[in-house]
């Protein structure tokens, strides 16, 4: 084993000498000691944002608080037990009222106050509305007038066609190329019309209507009527023969 012998003089010893000695020793000053724990307990919590999170945090935080029951260091709670509160009773003069402090509701969105309450009361609104509409249903007048109400449909429907193809064989025989009214005639394929007026697209009738329009003008023109399928000689053996212009009149 070689034995290095380092002298006084040399440039080593003098590097070695003004090293700085980094061992760990004990904080001598308050000043040292007070930086240490500002500095402990910031890398604390900087781990524990890391790790749970501020919001986790404060919730912790929070959770720990309420569960710690209010002692004697309390205010409210020291005036309450000079006039005469003993814990675990209830307050009021005959120790009826409330045992537990009120429970805390922490809100942390922007809604309204009451907007929750609303949209309850909403859902049980239209909860009653929808069991109500179930529970009553259809009486048996509106039943009938609405099936009554089908039924005449589907026979004006049927009139309406026939009425329509005798209409354009008929206006066909005095040359006549085209309907007076576009529901004189049967409904063939719609053709866009660039000429025609929005006036005369929104002059739609009913069906009803319709048929009552289109049975006048075979009537009065042709001297036909619908319901008894007939041609007449003149208007007067029209009136005399023909029971009438509707439905019910045959």
């Amino acid at each position: 084993m070689q034995t290095i012998v380092i002298s006084l003089q040399s440039p080593l010893y003098e590097s070695v000498r003004t090293v700085k000695d980094v061992r760990p020793g004990l904080l001598m000053t308050h000043e040292q000691q007070r930086l240490h724990n500002q500095m402990k307990k910031r890398k604390e919590c900087q781990l524990i944002n890391k790790t749970t999170g501020v919001k986790a945090l404060e919730e912790q935080q929070r959770q720990e608080g309420l569960e710690k029951a209010i002692d004697s260091t309390n205010k409210g709670f020291s005036l309450l037990q000079k006039m005469g509160y003993k814990p675990g009773s209830g307050i009021g003069k005959n120790n009826s009222g409330r045992v537990e402090p009120i429970g805390i509701v922490l809100k942390t969105d922007r809604k309204g106050l009451g907007r929750e309450a609303a949209l309850r009361e909403i859902r049980e609104m239209k909860k009653s509305m929808i069991h109500s509409r179930r529970s009553a249903g259809p009486s048996v007048c509106e039943y009938r007038e609405r099936r009554a109400q089908e039924v005449a449909e589907k026979l004006d429907r049927l009139d309406l066609f026939r009425c329509q193809r005798v209409c354009r064989q008929m206006d066909l025989e005095q040359d006549i190329q085209e309907p007076s009214e576009k529901f004189f005639w049967p409904e063939e394929v719609p053709e866009v019309d660039p000429d025609k007026s929005d006036e005369e697209e929104l002059n739609i009738t009913s069906l009803n209507e319709q048929l009552e329009i289109l049975n006048f003008y075979l009537r009065c023109t042709y001297n036909y009527c619908v319901y008894c399928g007939t041609v007449y000689e003149n208007e007067t053996d029209l009136m005399e023969e023909c029971p009438g212009p509707n439905r019910q009149d045959h």
